[in-house]
């Protein structure tokens, strides 16, 4: 067991995710907050009613060999830090196959500790598994569809990586290509708004924040900043062909900055999605 006393935040990711990697659970519980709230991918699959919370949670989690195993074969790639934020885009491996699927685990810590961790990846596989082994949807917790929420640096690499965020998390909505495609295009749009805009040079620089989140039956995403407010932004640079496009692209947007916000500005973008619209086969069931 290693005990970890100080470093930056990347790096206590990187050894609380490689602990767990490594069954050290031991390490795993020296780097968790006492008040932490853990959203491994059995919750948000509806397979565990609500998110493990506390260290004894944490514990609990542990000791659940096929809640823990799931996040166990996370593979790390690129780790991006901003403030106390991390987020770990990879893949995880289930069932010791080799086949992959793209995740992400989002951190959040307080003087070093991870108070709150959430992983985004691909739930109908546990949802199958779970509904093959019951033969009845009785079995699953009704999804509450926690949100997606992350942080990531005000620069061009973070568009791409946003962008990949909401598609993993948005695609357990089943939705349609065509409107992957469009959630993806607004998704870019409003992010390289922010990096491009937010932050204008002579400025400290920033970051800003993505939320995806099922609201009233269509989908919402948000992309905040904290930057200059669009009252401030130029025109003539790129603004005015990225944020009316996005009037096109969603079913309804709103922009809000200055005055309603003391700095940085919100876009907001509603997507109807044919999965959250339709309605139930009453022939269907379970």
């Amino acid at each position: 067991m290693t005990t970890v006393l100080e470093g930056s935040n990347t790096e206590r990711v990187r050894l609380l995710l490689r602990a767990l990697g490594q069954r050290d659970d031991g390490t795993v519980l020296e780097l968790v907050d006492p008040a932490i709230e853990l959203v491994p991918l059995v919750v948000r699959a509806g397979l565990v009613p609500e998110p493990y919370r506390g260290i004894n949670g944490v514990r609990a989690y542990l000791e659940d060999t096929e809640a823990a195993e799931i996040e166990r074969g996370f593979v790390m790639g690129r780790l991006r830090a901003i403030r106390e934020t991390v987020v770990v885009f990879g893949h995880l491996c289930q069932d010791g196959t080799v086949a992959r699927t793209p995740a992400i685990w989002v951190w959040r810590l307080r003087r070093g500790l991870a108070t709150h961790g959430a992983v985004v990846g691909d739930e109908s596989a546990l949802r199958g598994k779970a509904l093959a082994g019951s033969g009845s949807a009785a079995a699953l917790h009704p999804v509450a569809r926690p949100a997606l929420w992350l942080e990531l640096p005000a620069v061009a690499e973070s568009v791409g990586q946003a962008r990949h965020a909401v598609r993993i998390w948005a695609d357990n909505l089943t939705v349609t290509s065509r409107e992957r495609t469009t959630i993806m295009l607004a998704v870019s749009e409003a992010a390289t708004n922010a990096v491009r805009h937010a932050y204008p040079h002579g400025m400290a620089p920033g970051g800003f924040r993505v939320r995806a989140e099922v609201d009233g039956g269509r989908l919402l995403v948000t992309l905040e900043d904290d930057g200059v407010g669009l009252d401030a932004r130029p025109t003539a640079t790129g603004l005015g062909l990225g944020l009316p496009l996005l009037g096109q692209l969603a079913s309804a947007v709103q922009l809000v900055s200055a005055p309603e916000r003391e700095r940085g500005s919100d876009v907001r973008m509603w997507f109807a999605l044919e999965s959250l619209t339709r309605r139930p086969d009453p022939r269907a069931r379970t």
